[in-house]
């Protein structure tokens, strides 16, 4: 017997370990790198998207997103796309679900300065290597955009996220090509360059109105203000006390100076925060729904104004509000939620076959059998 009983031993200890070897070769994919041509730069550009985990998910209905696009992709990519998954994850999200589209450099200083210097060797303008921010933002505005819009299912609403020289990229977005993003975040902005002409051409803009955009400001801490980076320090500043002068209208804004942060550190927390800021609201106490029936409604109508676009719960929130009355016993009302997603996302496998698991539950089997075969019908696994 104890022959036997080895073998069997030796074999299950096989087994297992041939299931982690091959578990341990499943690969975390966060996203995928893309070319474009660009006609306009005269280069190909190489592009990292994240899709949300929704994107792909076949039970639903086909849905639309946010975009977030990043500059200096390389460098922020991954922790970036982390924190959007996080945050717009399970039913008290911070966030919506976004796609991201992040652009990766070639040549830095030349995409992300709005005007050219003066090369120290030759005593010319070297626009090599600088100056050219508008035909950065044509690239973004008449190539990338189109490309985007036509590869993948975006909504309408558009975030711009820039750091140091990217940060005055946005800034010089913002006051000159103003509609092209709801949504601006903005890390330690380089305000020095040029003379501080950013600073300069938003002082002398004739027109206040920014049509209702959001900035997220941020600067590094005041320790880090060294001789080095006075010009830096004090440019932020100078931009800061302008705003604060309420010069602009209809620019919602917030700017955040952390402390214990310095010029290359600050877009990690920045980005964290400066999301959760332009969606301030999008939060809601689930718990609080069955006492206050029109709670998401009213959250959304404010969110959608805070933001100057129609916001809507989407169908896998709505879904686990539904379940979440299920499970506390609040019935009707999770049927009235179920019914409105029916209503929302008609097409939604997984809406018509909630409806079935709702009326199999209270056995009411012949409307179950509806729903079931309609979800069927959609593509729903009847496995």
């Amino acid at each position: 017997m104890f022959p036997l009983k080895k073998t069997y031993f030796n074999w299950l200890l096989v087994l297992l370990l041939s299931h982690n070897l091959t578990s341990a070769q499943d690969k975390i994919a966060i996203g995928e790198t893309r070319e474009l041509q660009s006609k306009i730069l005269h280069e190909n550009r190489s592009l990292q998207i994240y899709l949300p985990p929704s994107y792909q998910n076949s039970k639903i209905q086909k849905a639309d997103y946010p975009v977030i696009y990043l500059l200096d992709s390389e460098t922020n990519f991954h922790y970036l796309t982390g924190f959007i998954e996080k945050l717009s994850q399970g039913p008290y999200a911070y966030v919506p679900e976004m796609i991201v589209v992040g652009i990766v450099n070639t040549n830095r200083s030349r995409d992300l300065t709005p005007t050219p210097i003066i090369d120290k060797k030759t005593k010319q303008l070297d626009t090599k290597n600088s100056g050219g921010n508008e035909a950065f933002i044509s690239f973004i505005q008449q190539e990338l955009f189109p490309w985007v819009d036509g590869h993948y299912r975006t909504e309408n609403y558009k975030i711009l996220i820039g750091h140091s020289f990217g940060g005055i990229t946005a800034l010089n977005i913002l006051l000159h090509h103003t509609k092209m993003f709801d949504a601006y975040l903005v890390h330690d902005p380089s305000i020095w360059y040029d003379n501080q002409l950013v600073l300069k051409q938003f002082e002398a803009r004739d027109t206040t109105d920014l049509l209702k955009r959001k900035l997220y400001l941020t600067q590094a801490g005041e320790p880090f203000n060294n001789t080095e980076l006075n010009d830096h320090f004090t440019s932020n500043k100078k931009f800061k006390a302008l705003l604060d002068n309420g010069k602009f209208q209809n620019l919602n804004w917030q700017f955040q100076q952390y402390e214990n942060e310095d010029h290359g550190s600050i877009p990690i927390i920045g980005n964290l925060d400066g999301l959760r800021y332009v969606f301030k609201g999008h939060q809601i106490n689930i718990k609080a729904v069955a006492a206050q029936p029109d709670l998401i409604k009213n959250s959304y109508k404010k969110l959608s104004e805070d933001l100057n676009f129609p916001f809507l719960p989407t169908e896998i929130y709505i879904e686990k509000v539904a379940r979440y009355l299920m499970r506390t016993g609040q019935v009707e009302q999770a049927l009235g939620y179920l019914e409105q997603n029916l209503q929302s996302f008609p097409n939604s496998p997984q809406a018509h076959y909630s409806l079935y698991e709702y009326f199999h539950q209270i056995h009411q089997k012949e409307k179950a059998q509806t729903y079931l075969s309609q979800a069927i019908a959609l593509g729903y696994p009847s496995n």
